[in-house]
């Protein structure tokens, strides 16, 4: 699954285009070093100090948020901070993905919805924070006795992946520095990266600025989790107005990425 992360970074490469990298610490060493070896002629590309990261854990806000530390302390200078995972793909070239930024200047892409949502379950997702949640190699374990939310904060949620200015990512962070409360109480969160940004960006005096869009194409038709995007998909994928779409999975469909360069990015690859 690592080729897909290096064949990722290649699609979106630029002269004034940053990656930083994070590769679950359960990827093995020599997978991950492989991955080192074949993105070292891509410039401007990171890899952040490894970690393991279970699903619906915490590992995953980590993650993100050593990016994020890893920008603001580097004083690099950037507009915007794309979070993107190893699934997903650019459905539309690079210059134009830029320009739609350039365009929309200021302006933050993240889904968000206030909880409880009826769009969540159980309880507008009110269970993924009023208890505390363990995760651990595939086991979930949820303890009784209700707790209390952080205070002078709403929760808040949506998808996981986002398009966040550089306003929203410096103030991200210095709230983490302000607030360990907050990141000590989201550790036992359920799936806390579908609520952990959004609470956050949602109570800042930046909310005004939020699209609630992510600017993905993801097909939840086909069962509870994302579809695996293929070859059927290329038409629907043609006609999103969507920067990128998730999930590919080179395993299940490995010609569509092809396609996609071929035929909606405008390269070979």
């Amino acid at each position: 699954m690592l080729r897909q992360v290096d064949r990722l970074v290649r699609a979106l490469a630029g002269d004034t285009t940053r990656f930083l990298v994070h590769v679950d610490k359960k990827t093995s060493d020599q997978a991950f070093d492989d991955l080192v070896r074949a993105s070292s002629d891509v410039p401007s590309v990171s890899f952040l100090d490894r970690h393991t990261c279970h699903y619906g854990g915490f590992g995953h806000v980590r993650a993100t948020l050593k990016g994020i530390d890893h920008l603001v302390r580097g004083r690099a200078p950037f507009d915007y901070a794309v979070l993107l995972t190893g699934q997903d793909y650019p459905i539309k070239p690079v210059a134009d993905i830029h320009a739609f930024f350039e365009r929309h200047e200021g302006a933050s892409f993240m889904a968000h919805r206030p909880l409880p949502s009826p769009y969540w379950s159980p309880r507008g997702g009110l269970d993924r924070i009023e208890y505390r949640h363990f995760r651990l190699r595939g086991r979930h374990l949820r303890l009784p006795g209700k707790r209390t939310f952080p205070p002078r904060l709403r929760p808040f949620g949506g998808g996981a992946y986002w398009c966040l200015s550089r306003a929203c990512i410096e103030y991200v962070s210095a709230f983490v520095a302000r607030r360990p409360d907050v990141v000590r109480f989201f550790t036992r969160v359920d799936v806390p990266d579908e609520t952990f940004f959004q609470t956050i960006v949602m109570n800042s005096h930046l909310a005004e600025t939020v699209v609630d869009d992510n600017l993905r194409y993801i097909d939840w038709s086909r069962g509870v989790r994302p579809a695996n995007l293929g070859l059927g998909d290329l038409e629907e994928l043609r006609r999103t107005p969507k920067l990128y779409a998730r999930k590919f999975d080179i395993t299940h469909d490995a010609a569509v990425l092809d396609a996609i360069d071929r035929e909606l990015l405008g390269v070979s690859r």
